[in-house]
């Protein structure tokens, strides 16, 4: 069986192959084979997502009822993140506003999970590292402005205290990890899982997929589930 790109809810699952043509009720008894994914099995939507509040980059609090009445494809990540990152953020906007163009109310929302010591801090560096201290949070919020300036209107950038980002990921189950800095990084660098959660308009999570999802999937998807949904 091909490897999903989509999980929807109730075990729905898109499988890669044949995007939406084969999307198909999954069985319980398939889920270990179809769902896995990078080693690990997914899990179902409806165990996803939950009371969660964020800040805007200008402080303006918001809240789980703000996501509702609207389609919202929702993303975690770090902006100065150099691998998934960049590739799911351009999908999901341009998939908001193709969204949008079709008559389907729909925003993109990325979370920016780098705060202070979220997650395992693992203490290794090369021997000959050369990063800069207290350079990270300059890093950050400059890549913060970065994507504002790119992105305006089409994408909401969200952060938070620590507990408030600890909480939205034990509820959407995202995992983090502070690691030594990759290429083009400094400071640190964060391993984290990289779904591109579907919310419905009662702010639920109605299925997700990865930061390889393309837009056309990501399009169709949200299509098909409003018409699944009414």
């Amino acid at each position: 069986m091909t490897q999903p790109t989509i999980f929807l809810a109730s075990s729905f699952a898109l499988l890669e192959a044949d995007e939406l043509r084969t999307a198909r009720l999954i069985k319980s008894e398939e889920r270990a084979t179809a769902g896995h994914y990078n080693g690990h099995v997914p899990p179902n939507p409806d165990q996803l997502g939950g009371t969660f509040n964020f800040s805007t980059l200008d402080g303006r609090q918001t809240k789980q009822s703000d996501f509702t009445g609207h389609w919202t494809l929702f993303y975690f990540g770090y902006a100065r993140c150099t691998s998934t990152c960049p590739m799911a953020i351009p999908a999901i906007a341009t998939a908001a506003k193709e969204l949008r163009q079709a008559g389907i109310n729909t925003r993109a929302s990325f979370v920016d999970i780098e705060a202070p010591a979220l997650g395992n801090v693992r203490r290794r560096a090369a021997p000959d590292a050369k990063h800069p201290v207290h350079l990270t949070e300059v890093d950050r919020m400059k890549a913060l402005r970065n994507l504002q300036s790119s992105f305006g209107s089409e994408l909401q950038i969200l952060t938070g205290t620590r507990g408030q980002l600890a909480a939205a990921s034990i509820a959407f189950q995202v995992a983090r990890e502070h690691t030594p800095p990759r290429d083009g990084e400094r400071g640190h660098s964060i391993n984290h899982s990289s779904l591109i959660y579907i919310l419905d308009p009662r702010a639920k999570v109605a299925g997700y997929g990865y930061h390889t999802s393309s837009t056309k999937v990501l399009v169709e998807t949200v299509q098909k589930l409003r018409r699944v949904k009414g």
